[in-house]
């Protein structure tokens, strides 16, 4: 049973050699594709960005409802391999939502890359009329990526759920990375300077005031032995931040495990919550 205290579940789990299990980058580009049991994938293209709409081949939620995965491969198939969010996916699907993507690379929380996010909302609800709030998805970088579009369109957020997310990007990827890593057209167009003294403006755990004014419901599960996106600065810092603004937030801590491992992609508590009302 897990443990629960102020705004945070504890589960015991352990897996060996676990902080390695996955990087916290964004991997090269895959294609467009994968097979559903409850859904049809429409690939779709926003600023020359792959981008991805997963429609419900059963009865479609009456209220359009979908969620939006941050980094956007993990809810497909990543080079003809298998789709990581297949558990989150399939149930998500079955219950009727839609499920979404877009490519912004490792923006590491950019405006460009919130343009981008945002091109791509207006675009799905112009389209397929989807939801004018969606459920948001940001694992390790896509934290930073999803955050970072939530907090300048909170009217546009239900929820915001995160696997070991980055939400602080001082900590993980460290400012001189924040500059590098984006792809061309998609940073901070900043020096290091500039954004060191504009780092309030920018990181998303900063920023958390318009989503708890907008009743923006958020959970997190991260485990406490992840040395890559640490829990602490990221989820538990970002959860008692989040409440004194009045916000709701859970964090799930998953004891023993690092950055990775499969309980991350089958957890019972994330998928209750973006399933639930």
């Amino acid at each position: 049973m897990p443990i629960r205290i102020p705004a945070l579940i504890v589960v015991g789990f352990c897996v060996a050699g676990c902080l390695g299990a996955a990087a916290a980058a964004e991997p090269a580009q895959p294609q467009i594709s994968g097979m559903y049991d409850a859904g049809a994938l429409v690939p779709l293209t926003v600023r020359d960005r792959s981008a991805y709409l997963i429609t419900p081949t059963g009865t479609v939620d009456p209220g359009k409802r979908w969620v939006w995965i941050a980094p956007y491969w993990l809810g497909i198939s990543r080079d003809g391999g298998e789709v990581e969010h297949r558990m989150y996916v399939e149930r998500l699907l079955a219950a009727g939502f839609h499920v979404a993507g877009v490519n912004v690379g490792t923006s590491c929380g950019s405006p460009t890359g919130a343009e981008v996010f945002q091109e791509f909302y207006e675009l799905l609800l112009e389209r397929y009329g989807l939801n004018p709030k969606v459920r948001l998805i940001g694992q390790s970088n896509g934290g930073l990526i999803a955050y970072a579009w939530a907090f300048r369109h909170p009217q546009s957020v239900d929820k915001i759920a995160g696997i070991y997310p980055a939400t602080d990007f001082r900590t993980w990827p460290m400012l001189p990375q924040v500059i590098t890593y984006p792809d061309p057209g998609l940073g901070y167009n900043l020096t290091l300077d500039e954004l060191t003294g504009r780092i309030a403006e920018f990181n998303p755990i900063d920023n958390l005031e318009p989503l708890a004014k907008a009743g923006v419901r958020i959970l997190h599960i991260h485990g406490d032995k992840d040395e890559l996106v640490p829990m602490e600065p990221n989820s538990t810092e970002l959860a008692r931040r989040y409440e004194e603004l009045g916000g709701t937030a859970e964090i799930v801590v998953i004891a023993g495990l690092a950055h990775g491992g499969k309980v991350f992609y089958e957890s019972e508590p994330f998928i209750g919550f973006l399933l639930a009302d």
